[in-house]
């Protein structure tokens, strides 16, 4: 309930003396300083009214979803603010309540679906997605165990699972995992990717290169995916093949540290000494500009998404 009451307390404001239009469309201050009264259901209605009349009058709607909160009918809030997004897709405070309200209105729904079906897949993955949040895996591993007891299993949950165990190495079950989700979704992303990354750390570069180039048709814009190939194709002795990845990761990330290593990398072996210098410039510039606890681990020493220290950039003088 903390979304609940960050949203409460979000829509407090002083008491202010004012009394609304009687006649026509009320003025576009009457809702406001009903709101601020506190006279909620008064608030709804002047803003209702005004809204008759002049159905793009985003103040008018902010007032109206603001008060609508307030009365604990968080669905109508919730679309209150979604039209006025419509009109003005920028509007920071319908943004702002519209990510309260979300966080409010999912509560509330995981509550309904733990309360009616616990049992159910949909529950066991919510539970899983909960501990893998709280760094719990053995327990997000058993939830998901139980969410893919049924036939047929659930997608997401069998991607869940290969993610976990991959990121614990348990490459063998996360490939089982991840095979199992090609059986129901073999163009998916997120499978194509893992299974990738799995053979790539079992130095298996052939059939990582092929999936992380089916990944990367179904998402050319994934950073991730061009540097797993470009690591692939390097790490298999294909520099002139990497490059290009690679610096298609950079650009689409350009404070990606790993991307930006591995190219130096791939630079120094096709003989480009000068590029080389340069991207290992880089690394060294965006490294000593943050701070040691910015920086993604991940990104700087281990492009696949494994649990690994991180690797430091090597000496310009190294290859």
């Amino acid at each position: 309930m903390l979304a609940a009451a960050a949203l409460a307390g979000s829509l407090a404001s002083p008491a202010r003396a004012a009394a609304p239009a009687k006649t026509g469309p009320p003025p576009a201050s009457a809702a406001a300083q009903a709101f601020d009264r506190g006279d909620y259901p008064q608030a709804v209605a002047l803003a209702r009214q005004r809204l008759r009349a002049l159905p793009r009058d985003t103040a008018a709607r902010l007032v109206l979803g603001r008060a609508e909160a307030a009365l604990g009918r968080f669905e109508s809030a919730y679309q209150a603010f979604r039209s006025l997004l419509a009109l003005q897709p920028r509007n920071t405070d319908a943004l702002y309540y519209v990510s309260i309200l979300g966080g409010v209105l999912a509560e509330a729904e995981y509550g309904r679906l733990f309360a009616q079906a616990p049992d159910s897949p949909r529950a066991h993955q919510l539970r899983g997605d909960l501990h893998v949040a709280q760094e719990r895996p053995a327990e997000a591993e058993a939830e998901y165990k139980a969410a893919i007891a049924t036939a047929p299993p659930p997608l997401d949950a069998l991607i869940a699972l290969g993610d976990l165990t991959r990121h614990q190495s348990r490459f063998e079950d996360a490939l089982a995992y991840y095979g199992r989700a090609a059986e129901i979704a073999p163009d998916n992303y997120d499978v194509l990717y893992g299974i990738g990354v799995c053979r790539s750390y079992r130095q298996e570069y052939a059939p990582a290169i092929e999936s992380f180039r089916e990944a990367l048709r179904r998402e050319p814009s994934s950073a991730p995916a061009h540097l797993a190939l470009g690591h692939a194709l390097l790490q298999s002795g294909q520099a002139a093949a990497a490059a290009p990845e690679l610096e298609a990761a950079a650009r689409l990330e350009p404070r990606m540290l790993q991307a930006l290593y591995l190219l130096g990398r791939a630079y120094r072996v096709l003989g480009r000494t000068q590029d080389a210098e340069a991207t290992f410039a880089r690394v060294q510039k965006l490294v000593q500009g943050q701070a040691a606890s910015a920086v993604d681990p991940a990104e700087s020493g281990d492009p696949l998404g494994q649990q690994k220290q991180p690797e430091p950039p090597p000496p310009p003088d190294q290859p």
